[in-house]
């Protein structure tokens, strides 16, 4: 499965940047707070302020591109010690955005799905935020490591290995009904709706970037 995955994306391999796509429905909640913690929580991981080697974006699938970000999922973002600039515009998901990213991130399965489906073989890039994070917690607990750490070949080449290793981990790895693979969609609720969500997806980004820097360890 890996040789496929790699022989249909040779030049990915060349590309001296990971990218990362956050994917949800109107990229004016959800996907822009994933894009912006994922900036701060992982390279604070690995004790840095930038990694270089690392690009985050995000859209929506059904984005009304140009669409400011919801007032109140920016609040919820700002009071998480991330502040995303008035210049945040909704874009809408489309093919090219997909094939230049080296791993998707949906909000919930219908955005990893749609994603997969463009894709085609290489939807093997494609995971809900929840379970990419559960794989990668997999991952690092394992005794016997499935991913060599990071070494000289930098963090895109370690990156891509990750992913690798999740995608050929994902039956076993991401429960799929005892907890639910979604982050749930505060747009048009309560105040209190967009604090818990705004939570959660702190949660599990933190999570995550714990558990890439457990495998970079070795």
């Amino acid at each position: 499965m890996s040789l496929l995955w790699r022989s249909a994306a040779d030049e990915r391999y060349a590309d001296p940047t990971f990218r990362i796509l956050a994917v949800c429905t109107g990229n004016i909640c959800r996907s822009p707070q994933v894009e912006k913690l994922l900036r701060a929580r992982v390279p604070a991981a690995f004790a840095r302020e930038t990694i270089d080697a690392l690009g985050i974006t995000s859209a929506g699938t059904h984005a009304l591109e140009g669409d400011a970000m919801d007032p109140y999922a920016a609040d919820e973002a700002a009071r998480l010690g991330i502040h995303i600039s008035g210049m945040h515009r909704a874009r809408r998901l489309h093919k090219r955005q997909l094939e230049q990213a080296d791993l998707v991130l949906g909000a919930e399965r219908r955005h990893r799905d749609e994603a997969a489906k463009l894709l085609k073989r290489r939807g093997t890039i494609a995971f809900t935020v929840v379970e990419f994070t559960l794989i990668v917690e997999h991952l690092a607990a394992k005794d016997d490591r499935q991913v060599a750490p990071l070494a000289d070949d930098g963090f895109a080449a370690f990156m891509r290995r990750v992913v690798r290793a999740a995608n050929d981990a994902r039956a076993d790895a991401a429960p799929r009904a005892a907890i639910t693979l979604d982050l749930s969609d505060p747009h048009r609720y309560g105040p209190e709706v967009y604090r818990r969500s705004a939570d959660t997806i702190d949660d599990y980004v933190t999570r995550l970037a714990a558990g890439l820097r457990s495998l970079a360890n070795g």
